[in-house]
């Protein structure tokens, strides 16, 4: 009898994992070379982070050129949960990052936006837009690819 109730417990806590580990949603990146994004859904709506090279002004280019700047943008539509963005760079080759604008904080009612300034973006620098939803323990960071 005490075989058969451990194995009912450990089929029982099996399916509870197998069910909520299919309930997961993954990130969504895409990239060609000259912008990259993160996207997150949620069971209301989605998060985006968006990286691409703008001039000194913000204006978008259409290649990495000198002088080049990166910029981030976040969009929080309808996720029903609050979100922060920023910009992280790397000058390693993507081996380690560091954060390189300031926090941008984004409200989970409607949709919310948020851009970085351009900060520079020479040589053998890397730079990924990067977001964490903050009204929940244990979020995870998305981050875009590296360009």
């Amino acid at each position: 009898m005490r075989k058969r109730f451990r194995a009912a417990i450990g089929a029982a806590a099996l399916g509870i994992v197998l069910v909520s580990a299919g309930t997961a949603q993954a990130d969504t990146t895409d990239t060609n070379g000259r912008w990259a994004e993160v996207t997150q859904t949620t069971a209301s709506g989605w998060a985006t982070a968006d990286l691409q090279f703008v001039d000194g002004a913000g204006n978008p280019i259409n290649s990495k050129t000198t002088p080049a700047f990166a910029q981030a943008t976040f969009f929080d539509t309808e996720t029903g949960y609050t979100l922060n963005g920023w910009l992280e760079r790397s000058t390693d080759g993507g081996r380690t990052w560091y954060q390189e604008s300031g926090i941008h904080a984004l409200s989970s009612t409607g949709t919310t936006e948020s851009t970085t300034d351009p900060y520079y973006d020479g040589p053998g620098y890397l730079a990924r837009a990067c977001f964490q939803f903050t009204s929940w323990s244990g979020a995870a960071v998305h981050c875009s690819p590296a360009i």
